[in-house]
């Protein structure tokens, strides 16, 4: 009999190949049997950004759309523009090493990009999403825009600014302490620890679980294998943010 299917969640990846493969071995990822979905943010910052979207579609997983996807997404539509009008200057801007990334991503990975939805159904009421929610919105009214790029509200649970939240002024929550659900929620995008994933219980059966323990930092990237909620993690390969000595 074959053994039940699974969903893999799997944390910002950010370019470190090496680390998701190393992931889906400790947590047997079968392929054509498990479901992988990732929480977004494949791309940027690791050394290996494109090769992490070409595993994804090459193991058929499926994902969110993370900010650092959706900049690229931006990047490449004001190009196309400038292509056509000389005087158009692109507001997005990547330093060399990214628009080198970029420059190597085919046509038909912009367009997987471009399909990404920002939300993703795993069933027993979990649902994944890259940043967060706002509090006491249906899921389907949520702002598009947040999806991608929320970590703090304010006590009446509205979206602060990255710099007000990490600077802790007086009122100001990250957005899954306040979430009430009904939906538990996977997600990524703040890295609030470089060993443990983050869980927060808001309300009576209602969990939020951060996957995002910082690889590319120097910390582990982390899955959570549904339905038994188990955590899977490896070490990064990477030191402060570059590539381990020897790795």
């Amino acid at each position: 009999m074959a053994a039940p299917r699974r969903t893999l969640v799997v944390g910002d990846v950010h370019g470190c190949l090496a680390e998701l493969d190393d992931l889906l071995r400790a947590a047997g990822f079968a392929r054509g049997r498990d479901r992988l979905v990732l929480l977004g943010d494949l791309l940027d910052r690791g050394p290996d950004p494109v090769g992490v979207l070409r595993r994804a579609r090459e193991l058929r997983a499926e994902s969110v759309l993370g900010n650092h996807e959706e900049k690229h997404l931006r990047y490449a539509a004001h190009e196309a523009r400038r292509r056509s009008d000389r005087r158009h200057q692109n507001p997005v801007r990547f330093d060399p090493r990214r628009a080198a990334q970029h420059a190597a991503l085919a046509k038909d990975d912009l367009a997987w990009l471009a399909a990404l939805p920002r939300t993703i159904a795993l069933g027993d009421g979990w649902v994944a999403v890259h940043a967060g929610f706002l509090p006491a919105i249906p899921i389907a009214a949520q702002p598009p825009d947040w999806m991608v790029r929320l970590r703090y509200v304010d006590a009446a649970g509205r979206p602060v600014g990255r710099v007000r939240g990490d600077a802790g002024e007086p009122g100001v929550r990250r957005w899954a302490v306040a979430w009430t659900g009904p939906e538990r929620v996977v997600y990524g995008h703040h890295p609030q620890s470089l060993a443990e994933p983050t869980r927060d219980l808001c309300a009576a059966g209602v969990a939020c679980l951060g996957l995002d323990t910082g690889c590319v930092y120097g910390g582990r990237l982390t899955a959570l294998v549904l339905p038994g909620e188990e955590i899977v993690q490896v070490p990064s390969r990477m030191q402060g943010g570059a590539p381990a000595t020897g790795a």
